[in-house]
């Protein structure tokens, strides 16, 4: 994956790891996001980052129990 944080305040840009760029822009589509970019990574599956604008999270999975989502 990335060394890089997610979110960058000083940029106001999120990165989200994908298979391929095309994952990206659903990525973008379904979650509302406005997608700015990709970012070739060094990882064998998730071989980009996509880069939205802002502080973009995933909302919590139903199925993880509240006591260990993250704040």
């Amino acid at each position: 994956m990335t060394s890089r944080p997610r979110y960058d305040p000083e940029e106001n840009i999120s990165r989200h790891s994908a298979t391929d760029p095309e994952k990206c822009a659903q990525m973008a589509k379904s979650q509302g996001w406005e997608l700015i970019g990709w970012e070739k990574t060094n990882d064998s599956i998730l071989k980009v980052d996509c880069v939205f604008e802002g502080l973009t999270e995933f909302p919590p999975s139903p199925y993880e129990p509240e006591h260990e989502r993250e704040e």
